[in-house]
């Protein structure tokens, strides 16, 4: 029986992430991934071609991390949709400091995969076809936007620095503490689902 390989991809991959979590982007190196692993930068070379495909990897790795999320229950798509985007976007803010490196590095046959499978559910639940792929790539870029906005330290809906520039009642609900990031995201993407029209009947 062959002895299993020290080195494998998905580990290289996650020792890749671990870094990254911890330490940020900057920190990541073929050395530094090496070390974590006990081996020798040259020896990622059997597995990968360059750095950059490892950062495809963990990439992939990372947007794999993301929990099914079931069928479409009673026609509703829309919240299906969102539950979908509300568990990608959790999956990314869990690895806050690795969002630029998936945004950067998403693995392209994947994310078509996922596509594809979306347009089928949206067209067996009376989704017109020239409105699915704008919809799902909509949904796919606010879901990428608003989670680097917040691992990148942007808040949604804050005081403001000068609240003098704004009318006393819109103040008021930047200051009222109803809104945060997770309700943002949520009531953005179904304003945005039901203003498509692609959910009337």
């Amino acid at each position: 029986m062959g002895r299993r390989p020290m080195i494998q991809r998905e580990t290289v991959a996650r020792a890749a992430i671990e870094i990254v979590d911890a330490d940020g982007p900057a920190a990541l190196s073929l050395e530094r991934i090496a070390t974590k692993l006990g081996v020798k930068a040259p020896s990622l070379y059997n597995h990968f071609s360059d750095k950059t495909e490892i950062l495809a990897e963990a990439a992939r790795a990372i947007v794999l991390e993301t929990p099914g999320h079931g069928d479409v229950v009673d026609g509703d798509w829309v919240s299906w949709l969102i539950d979908g985007a509300v568990a990608f976007r959790n999956t990314l803010l869990t690895h806050a400091r690795a969002v630029p490196l998936v945004v950067e590095n998403f693995p392209r046959r994947l994310l078509e995969r996922l596509y594809a499978q979306h347009c089928r559910v949206l067209d067996e639940n009376g989704v017109p076809v020239e409105r699915q792929m704008f919809i799902v790539e909509s949904v796919h870029r606010m879901t990428i936007g608003s989670a680097m906005c917040l691992a990148t330290g942007r808040p949604a809906m804050a005081a403001p620095a000068d609240p003098d520039q704004f009318d006393a009642a819109v103040l008021a609900t930047l200051t009222s503490g109803d809104w945060n990031d997770d309700r943002l995201f949520v009531e953005m993407m179904r304003a945005f689902l039901v203003g498509t029209g692609a959910s009337e009947g």
